[in-house]
């Protein structure tokens, strides 16, 4: 996952194999805050989500995704400023 904070921008490359995947976006002082993101198989492996949303502080991001046999997971902590 790279994080662009001058675009507001997240970007991440997905295997053309995946079948499903989903993002979730946490601020680290308050876990309520959350927002959920499906991510749905493309003709391109490169996905970008808007952080335009989101509020200015820390956020946790994690990436779930699945080939259909196997459940993969990354996570990376972005500042939003």
């Amino acid at each position: 996952m790279t994080f662009e904070p001058t675009s507001q921008l997240l970007a991440f490359v997905l295997p053309m194999s995946f079948r499903k995947g989903d993002l979730t976006f946490s601020r680290a002082t308050n876990a309520r805050d959350e927002i959920h993101i499906s991510v749905a198989p493309d003709t391109k492996p490169r996905h970008v989500v808007s952080t335009a949303q989101l509020a200015k502080g820390i956020w946790r991001v994690v990436l779930n995704w699945s080939d259909g046999r196997l459940q993969y997971h990354d996570e990376k902590e972005i500042s939003v400023v």
